[in-house]
């Protein structure tokens, strides 16, 4: 096998992978490399419809890139009153099974005396956050922090965890505990600003 003809498996692999994304970021910025890749591959074997279609989806990604990073999303917070409404148990139901898999240390019974906040993303229901309360000066334990697959792109946690004026600061939150489940939990934890202290990690608000 020739390295050209190696490097056009690459770039097949690439736009094959990105089609697997749930995260359409994710998605787009994997597409742009592989259609790009396969582009210039189409370029030096002469297939010409091969360089002219995959580098006109390189240019539709990029776009979309730019259009993604100029959104401004619109975030928000909703205190549930209970966990038998029916929005949460639809929502339970949907990403239940992804909940439990992906945190490994949460246990729904957990909810029964916890404060639980439904976020919003654009006025849809994007994630769970829930805590329970550590002591009264604003010290909480959090049991869940859960964003939907399609939606973890990391603005999310920008807007739970930092800012003067987060949502969470208007809860009477200042010290944040976690309980890692796992390595990929800790760089979550890590990457969204949180410091480990012992077997836990804690981020203070500011």
């Amino acid at each position: 096998m020739s390295l050209l003809e190696a490097f056009g498996y690459v770039a097949s692999v690439l736009i094959a992978l990105s089609l697997m994304m749930s995260n359409i970021k994710r998605l787009r910025w994997i597409n742009l490399f592989g259609a790009a890749a396969f582009s210039i591959y189409g370029y030096f074997i002469d297939a010409y419809p091969v360089f002219i279609l995959n580098g006109w989806i390189a240019l539709v990604d990029i776009y979309y890139l730019i259009c993604i990073y100029r959104e401004k999303d619109q975030f928000d917070l909703v205190r549930l009153k209970s966990v038998q409404t029916p929005l949460f148990s639809l929502l339970k139901e949907r990403y239940g099974k992804d909940i439990t898999q992906l945190c490994k240390n949460f246990q729904w019974a957990q909810l029964d005396n916890a404060v639980v906040l439904l976020l919003f993303r654009n006025m849809k229901p994007v994630g769970f956050f829930a805590y329970k309360e550590l002591n009264a000066e604003g010290k909480v334990a959090v049991l869940l922090d859960y964003i939907i697959p399609e939606d973890r792109d990391f603005k999310a946690a920008k807007f739970m965890f930092t800012g003067h004026n987060n949502q969470l600061n208007q809860e009477g939150i200042k010290h944040l505990v976690v309980q890692p489940s796992d390595i990929k939990h800790e760089l979550y934890l890590s990457r969204v600003g949180f410091v480990k202290k012992n077997d836990s990690f804690e981020l203070l608000l500011s």
